[in-house]
């Protein structure tokens, strides 16, 4: 079948009298958003917002196919769909643990014109160039007759159930097998993707794999497979989260097995957090930023504050940061500077930051304004990243500290 492609930038509308779609392709989209908005945990217009004449996408972005209908929702950020989508990717790996190959994502989005296919790019070929240098293996313990003794021999057996079987050794010996639960985990996502995929040449790739991983079994619950990452398998730590990050994607199938709808979703809000943070612990170190940090802020201990980051500084002071993916205009919402206040009392900090994405309007990135809070004389600050240059904002965010 043939699969239509649509591209939407957050908060534009899909009109079905301007995109070539019928009211009956609307309300599957509409139905395999709602699916998706509940999986996630969201609100039901939460991906996708009816309208008078089609649907309106939200900060949510990602993929979300229907048969005969590949939806892309790009986040809406200053830059042409080639290098938004190459950041995209770059931020979600980012947000993964992925160690991101900047000017490589940049390269293929240049060639591959969506968001589906360039992840799938991705996986394939750091597998591939992983697995070309050797599967990673383990050792399996065997309990086998034979006809010659290999390994131990299991005396109680050989004594009871092969005494009348002088042409036998009941052997124990242990072999190395490509067939581990890490190369299920890849067998399984492989098979999937290539199911999906539209692109001749990343079935072809996936083939490739798959043909690599034929001695490996497959896996009825590939998310439950045991996987232990070490450091005998550290060149696969990566695209196993890749692996990881399709498998949780929400799959529907036919009654025959194949895929008959797929999304890949990412709420803007939760990945820029992400993002910004890990970003943050990459400019000042692990040990220097904690993530999701928990504080109760009444005493008795009735309400839990969790600010998105907490910086020690010099370990003497703190200071306390929260993103909030929006545009920042005139200054910050009312609510949001309640909320930081909070922080600031509550975690005695020597400044609290507000962390916004650019966008032209605002002027240069890095810190966009600052006051001064009297009384507990700490300082409030907005500031912004260029998330359309991923991998310039570790540096960014350094320059807040420096």
């Amino acid at each position: 079948m043939r699969q239509s492609r649509l591209l939407v930038r957050e908060w534009r509308e899909i009109r079905a009298d301007e995109d070539g779609l019928t009211s009956e392709d609307i309300n599957r989209l509409y139905v395999a958003a709602k699916r998706a908005a509940r999986r996630l945990r969201l609100p039901e217009d939460a991906v996708l917002k009816r309208t008078e004449k089609g649907l309106e996408a939200q900060q949510v972005v990602g993929i979300l196919t229907v048969p005969g209908i590949a939806l892309e929702i790009l986040p809406k950020v200053d830059g042409d769909d080639g290098a938004v989508r190459a950041a995209l990717v770059h931020m979600l790996a980012v947000a993964q643990g992925i160690r991101p190959a900047h000017g490589d994502l940049a390269a293929i989005a240049t060639q591959v014109h969506d968001l589906l296919e360039l992840l799938v790019r991705l996986f394939a070929e750091r597998l591939l160039a992983a697995v070309r240098r050797g599967l990673p293996r383990r050792y399996v313990h065997h309990e086998e007759d034979l006809g010659v003794l290999r390994g131990s021999l299991n005396v109680k057996r050989q004594f009871t159930s092969l005494l009348t079987r002088p042409d036998l050794v009941a052997c124990r010996f242990d072999e190395l097998s490509e067939d581990t639960p890490l190369n299920r985990v890849f067998k399984a996502a492989a098979t999937r993707l290539a199911d999906l995929t539209r692109s001749w040449g990343n079935r072809r790739r996936l083939m490739e794999l798959l043909a690599r991983l034929d001695n490996v079994a497959d896996s009825a619950s590939p998310l439950q497979e045991p996987v232990v990452l070490d450091r005998t398998n550290a060149a696969f730590h990566d695209v196993h989260r890749l692996a990881v990050l399709f498998l949780r994607g929400d799959w529907q199938q036919t009654a025959t097995g194949r895929a008959s709808g797929f999304s890949l979703l990412f709420p803007m809000n939760d990945l820029f957090e992400e993002f910004v943070g890990r970003s943050l612990q990459k400019a000042l170190g692990v040990d220097r930023v904690r993530l999701q940090h928990r504080r109760t802020a009444l005493n008795p201990p009735s309400h839990l504050l969790r600010p998105d980051m907490v910086v020690d500084v010099h370990g003497q002071s703190v200071v306390v940061l929260d993103t909030k993916w929006k545009s920042l205009d005139d200054g910050p919402e009312r609510e949001d500077v309640h909320q930081m206040l909070v922080y600031g009392q509550a975690y005695e900090a020597e400044r609290v930051i507000l962390v916004y994405p650019w966008h032209e309007a605002v002027g240069e990135q890095g810190i966009h304004r600052r006051w001064t809070v009297t009384g507990p004389g700490y300082d409030f600050e907005t500031a912004t990243v260029d998330v359309g240059h991923p991998d310039q904002v570790p540096q960014s965010l350094r320059g807040l500290f420096e």
